[in-house]
């Protein structure tokens, strides 16, 4: 599992479509970060030697037992849960016996936020994660595309990628005052609304708050993940603007997705480790990794709130 490359690779996640639940009897003779571990090792499929940490670094298994076992007497102690983190994931324990295991990434898809893609990979590579991002095609999803120095064509190969439906799926482009007015045409492409946003940055960053908003009221308030956002390139915003003013863009994108409750990815096709990304990577919930591995394409997700990084793993 740990060989770079090897197509069987499968990282330490679960709990990632659905939480996991596990019902533990605190009567057990087995400890309950056994249990738990266990019901992980089997749920994500790996081996029990690719669990990344132990779970002491979260909490101290035998004091949590101690919170909820029954007192000597057999008395069930009061009411409760605890909830911690581990190698990735939100394990919530409640006095009943009952725990919720769920991954950060699958919090992610299930109800929203913001991820920033890098790598410096071939552009194929990043038109397949990003499809899937903007979601699966059984589902009624809205696209919404921010292209900032990219071209249209980009965003219907992704939507292509997502058999996602092109009437639901929305482009605006920036495109800055001194270019030509003839050279933005607004519109239908297949289907897919296509607005320019002629003038400067901050026109273009009402532009994609305004288009959040109004596709919201559309759909009479958005399900948690249903808008998908796609920003690209954040490289050229980088380029032109400075590291400052991207940032303060970001901000107010960011929080206009976060406050619909929806999953937007950005584009920064640089390696993860250098200044670019480095500079605005605190701006998101996670970072996906890519490079070309021996086997092909990997990922490798850095998330934030659980302060974990998975290994590398095959696209």
């Amino acid at each position: 599992m740990s060989i770079e490359g090897d197509e069987d690779t499968s990282p330490f996640l679960c709990g990632v479509e659905t939480p996991l639940k596990i019902q533990y009897d605190w009567q057990s003779n087995h400890l309950l970060s056994t249990i738990v571990v266990q019901k992980m090792i089997e749920a994500a499929g790996v081996d029990p030697t690719d669990v990344p940490e132990s779970f002491y670094k979260s909490i101290d298994p035998d004091a949590l037992e101690d919170l909820f076992r029954p007192q000597m007497d057999g008395t069930p102690r009061k009411k409760g849960k605890i909830s911690f983190s581990f190698a990735g994931h939100y394990i919530t324990v409640r006095s009943d016996g009952q725990i919720i295991v769920e991954s950060e990434l699958g919090r992610l898809k299930r109800t929203g936020g913001n991820i920033l893609l890098t790598g410096d990979v071939p552009e194929d590579v990043i038109n397949r994660i990003s499809a899937r991002l903007l979601g699966e095609p059984a589902y009624d999803r809205t696209q919404l595309f921010a292209h900032y120095g990219q071209d249209m064509e980009t965003a219907q190969t992704r939507l292509e990628l997502a058999q996602a439906a092109p009437e639901h799926a929305y482009l605006l482009t920036h495109e800055a005052a001194a270019r030509s007015v003839a050279q933005a045409k607004g519109g239908q492409s297949n289907q897919m609304s296509i607005s320019p946003v002629i003038g400067t940055l901050d026109g273009f960053q009402t532009a994609i708050r305004e288009r959040v908003i109004e596709l919201q009221r559309r759909r009479n308030g958005f399900d948690p993940a249903e808008l998908r956002f796609c920003f690209d390139s954040l490289r050229l915003l980088v380029e032109e603007e400075g590291r400052d003013t991207a940032i303060e863009f970001l901000i107010s994108v960011t929080d206009a997705i976060e406050d619909v409750g929806g999953l937007g990815h950005y584009i920064l096709p640089y390696a993860y480790g250098s200044r670019p990304v480095q500079s605005v990577q605190s701006s998101f919930d996670a970072v996906v990794d890519l490079k070309i591995g021996v086997n092909g394409p990997e990922q490798r997700w850095h998330l934030h709130d659980t302060d974990h990084t998975t290994q590398w793993f095959p696209l």
